[in-house]
């Protein structure tokens, strides 16, 4: 009895001790999220700005106003997405700003926190939260 109590300890504090699961790569794939905040704050529902992850972690969407697309990696559960190529339209002072934080979040990297129908993507400078709008 004392060694089953012992050993049922053990296994709960290593359990315990492991820390948040590691994202692997398909729990992100085949989903399409759509941006609806940045640092918390909710963006213009004017602005449209999406994230489509695909098989092989090929990515692609709406930065702001400009398409982009490319490759992501996951390591240690940060998605660093790079090069990136985007198109190169006129956006306005609005949508700037919002590409901007899109670009530079997964381009330097950003720690994943994947809640199932929300994904928050946490990178030195903004924080992305996305919706997921559907299964790709």
């Amino acid at each position: 009895m004392r060694i089953a109590i012992l050993s049922a300890s053990a296994l709960l504090l290593t359990a315990c001790s492991s820390g948040p699961a590691e994202v692997v790569n398909s729990e992100l794939q085949h989903h399409h999220w759509t941006l609806s905040a940045i640092d918390g704050v909710a963006i213009s529902s004017d602005i449209k700005s999406d994230l489509e992850v695909a098989e092989h972690l090929t990515i692609n969407g709406l930065a702001g106003c400009n398409r982009f697309f490319g490759s992501a990696s996951i390591e240690k559960n940060r998605l660093i997405a790079e090069p990136l190529a985007t198109t190169m339209m006129a956006c306005s002072p609005a949508e700037q700003v919002v590409e901007q934080a899109v670009l530079e979040t997964l381009g330097k990297g950003a720690t994943i926190n994947n809640q199932g129908t929300e994904l928050t993507l946490t990178g030195d400078k903004h924080t992305l939260t996305y919706t997921l709008a559907d299964w790709m």
